[in-house]
């Protein structure tokens, strides 16, 4: 019983003292706190100036790395179930996006099709076949959201091409009206 009072009291103060340094107000290296004495150093004069100019800056996240960490969020929310946090997918249903020509290929208006209306049926990816359904993600995002997510993809993992502006989105709205998934012959498979 004494030993584990002990141990608890011994976690008390573990708290407190930690709690304490928690809240002290950091102050320069080698200049004394009011009412302490001075601390005795081994450091040079020159290392301990340099010590005191010295700065951490913490700069705010840049508005391209918010638009990168709000397009990261945006696949994780919509599109990572399927294919996966790592653009992998899940064979063989869901294909991967990474590597993949459908993504990375030129034609951004297959894409951006295929994200606003979905797809279903057969489809051949990296070679491999996948036969799932994708639901359209045009009725409950943006053309702004779409196109980032667009871009994130085709910039992540090994995929390093152009961003896809959200413009592309506005025009195949257009152009498709109000339709359901494409079958992937309609927009032409890549083999």
């Amino acid at each position: 019983m004494k030993l584990r009072i002990r141990i608890v009291a011994a976690a008390i103060l573990l708290v407190v003292v930690v709690c304490a340094a928690c809240e002290r107000k950091p102050r320069q290296i080698g200049a004394p706190q009011s009412g302490s004495p001075a601390p005795v150093s081994s450091v040079s004069a020159d290392a301990a100036a340099a010590a005191q100019s010295a700065h951490v800056v913490y700069a705010a996240p840049s508005a391209a790395v918010k638009a990168v960490l709000n397009a990261q969020e945006l696949y994780v929310k919509n599109c990572a179930a399927c294919h996966q946090v790592n653009g992998q997918g899940i064979p063989p249903v869901f294909p991967p996006l990474a590597a993949s020509s459908y993504v990375v290929g030129a034609n951004v208006e297959r894409l951006a099709s295929i994200m606003l209306y979905g797809l279903i049926g057969p489809v051949h990816v990296n070679g491999v076949l996948y036969n799932g359904a994708m639901v359209g993600l045009g009725p409950v995002l943006s053309d702004e959201k779409l196109s980032a997510i667009a871009t994130y993809v085709r910039t992540s993992w090994l995929n390093k091409t152009e961003p896809v502006d959200p413009g592309v989105f506005a025009e195949m709205r257009k152009k498709w009206g109000s339709r359901g998934p494409f079958l992937i012959s309609e927009l032409g498979e890549d083999k």
